[in-house]
């Protein structure tokens, strides 16, 4: 580990990142002739290309979830007290921007960046001081930190001891000799102070196998390029994966004995990572990041002021809380089906409202979930994911056919679309006093050609299939046109029938129903969701070349009613999983 400890007093924001591959922009659908094997065990053989990322470093989630974890295992006890001070200092690393092909305009998971700036380097090491200091505040805390052998004076085998146990937390594997050497420095042999203590908890805190997710690995059979994890580079690697955060004892253990190679250990681990509480973060961080509007919906309060809003809303007049219970809405949904063993098919069609609150309840027109029952049933106008408010709100009093096309065109069927005009861009859809609003992006969209050719087969009739709900996802039959100062004016006929070119045999839709049950019959959402949790799993984007086999047994395992779960799961059982590639 001499390169990783030399590297540890390098600034990180020297280190090279490898760039993602980019997508080759071909329709998924193309890739259906693909008859990759089925069999998704770990000893299966290998249907894509291993992990080619050089130096991935953690998330900021992940930077914040691994110190709090780290603190909780050295400090049990004082863990909560110093993560008040340090982790208001660790909240100042960047969100991580979430990234796509250039040619996907919206959503992209945040694992994949990989981008650099100097905040990078200099949180992390701020935090690493601070937290050295706060945990050698006191000679309790330097006791509790290095152990009983602390309680008088620390000698040199003390804090040897000390370095290789905590120091094995921190970087996620056993220390040899030269490590331990490494972090010792030139400590005196007795009386050891506090201070040095604390300096080797920075150094520690700020090496690169602390803040990236290092891997070597040993060479594959038959390959000079392949290279299989050890059993710790495999340990943080699914709990990375499953909890976005450092393996726990268990997995540990699981590691430093060797058992974490043997296939049932293996098989049991995962199971256990997933079905423990913890997987819900990550459930929620790809469910958030794949349904990309969850992010851009806009606050659904800062219009009250406006008189056409106001008089829009009327008796659902938004909370600034109703944004985050809508979108907290749809995860609770996406993780109660996927934790129970439902589809993606149960995701698009399932109509049970996971409104926890009166407010949104109250647009759904149910009783509020109290979170561990059985969740309320909805009408049976609505149906699924696409029904549910937040996809359905705009912040305005006016809908928005076209994102919701865009949407489930890009996001749920993985269909490209063309950008488009640029004069096209600036055009703004409002509201009419004598338009509905499908009437009004008809005469915008539908009769100059050169947009006519994606809004009238493409966009427009994925988003106007839900146009029986308003803004703020209430059902309607008509919808209420106003004037500038709120007053109603009249009311314009709802029209949800259209063609959504979803398969080669759907014809004319009747509307957001009939629609999902269509996508859900499709098996094209289950081949869509298998690429974007290629990539969430993966950290890239998928390769043209060898990739489309594995993410076509993902979506095999997914389009035969194959539980979330079990399609989620059967991703960590992949030899691709336990494999990287190392570049030449």
């Amino acid at each position: 580990m001499r390169v990783a400890r030399i590297l540890g007093l390098v600034t990180i924001g020297a280190f090279a990142l490898a760039a993602c591959a980019d997508e080759s922009g071909t329709d998924p659908r193309r890739n259906q002739g693909v008859d990759p094997a089925e069999n998704t065990a770990t000893d299966a053989p290998p249907l894509g290309e291993e992990s080619t990322m050089s130096l991935p470093r953690l998330t900021r989630d992940e930077y914040i979830a691994t110190l709090g974890d780290l603190l909780h295992a050295a400090m049990p006890t004082e863990a909560n007290e110093i993560l008040q001070t340090v982790l208001p200092l660790a909240e100042a690393m960047p969100p991580d921007q979430l990234v796509s092909p250039p040619a996907e305009k919206h959503g992209g998971f945040g694992r994949l960046d990989q981008s650099q700036q100097q905040q990078y380097a200099d949180v992390p090491f701020q935090v690493a001081v601070q937290l050295g200091k706060e945990a050698t505040k006191t000679p309790a805390r330097i006791a509790s930190l290095v152990g009983v052998c602390a309680s008088t004076s620390i000698d040199r085998a003390c804090f040897e001891a000390f370095v290789r146990k905590f120091g094995e937390l921190a970087l996620r594997r056993p220390l040899d000799d030269e490590d331990v050497a490494f972090y010792v420095g030139d400590a005196p042999a007795t009386n050891i102070p506090g201070d040095t203590v604390a300096k080797a908890v920075t150094r520690l805190l700020s090496a690169p196998r602390f803040l990236y997710h290092v891997e070597s690995g040993t060479t594959a059979a038959g390959a000079n390029d392949i290279f299989a994890l050890d059993a710790w580079e495999l340990a943080s690697r699914l709990s990375y994966h499953f909890w976005g955060t450092m393996p726990d004892a268990a997995l540990r253990e699981a590691a430093s004995s060797g058992a974490l190679l043997e296939p049932a250990r293996y098989e049991a681990e995962v199971e256990r990572l997933f079905s423990d509480t913890r997987s819900t973060t990550t459930l929620t961080s790809f469910f958030t990041q794949w349904f990309w509007p969850l992010i851009e919906l806009p606050a659904l309060d800062s219009r009250l002021r406006d008189p056409v809003f106001k008089a829009f809303a009327g008796a659902n007049t938004p909370s600034s809380e109703l944004r985050g219970r809508m979108v907290q809405e749809v995860i609770d949904a996406a993780t109660f089906i996927a934790k129970s063993g439902g589809s993606i098919r149960d995701l698009l069609t399932n109509r049970q409202s996971f409104a926890r609150d009166p407010e949104l309840a109250a647009i759904y027109g149910v009783a509020p979930w109290n979170g561990t029952g059985i969740p309320p049933e909805l009408g049976p106008e609505r149906a699924g994911l696409l029904t549910r408010a937040a996809f359905l709100s705009t912040g305005s009093a006016n809908t928005r056919p076209i994102m919701k096309g865009v949407f489930i065109r890009t996001t749920l069927l993985c269909d490209p679309i063309p950008p488009p005009p640029q004069e096209g861009m600036a055009v703004a859809i409002n509201l009419s006093p004598t338009l509905s609003t499908r009437q009004v992006i008809e005469e915008l969209t539908e009769k100059e050609p050169r947009c006519a050719g994606c809004h009238q087969t493409q966009i427009n009739p994925l988003g106007f299939a839900s146009e029986n709900f308003d803004a703020l996802g209430r059902l309607r039959t008509t919808q209420t046109l106003f004037d500038a100062t709120g007053k109603v004016v009249g009311q314009a006929p709802i029209n949800t029938k259209s063609v959504p070119l979803i398969g080669a045999d759907t014809g004319e839709s009747s509307g957001i129903v009939q629609m999902s049950q269509w996508l859900a019959e499709s098996g094209r959402v289950e081949a869509c969701f298998a690429q974007r949790y290629f990539r969430f799993t993966y950290r890239r984007i998928e390769s043209t070349t060898g990739d489309h086999a594995l993410i076509e047994v993902l979506a095999k395992s997914a389009r035969e009613g194959g539980a979330i779960a079990k399609v989620l799961k059967a991703s960590a059982l992949r030899p691709e999983f336990k494999r990287r590639r190392i570049l030449q």
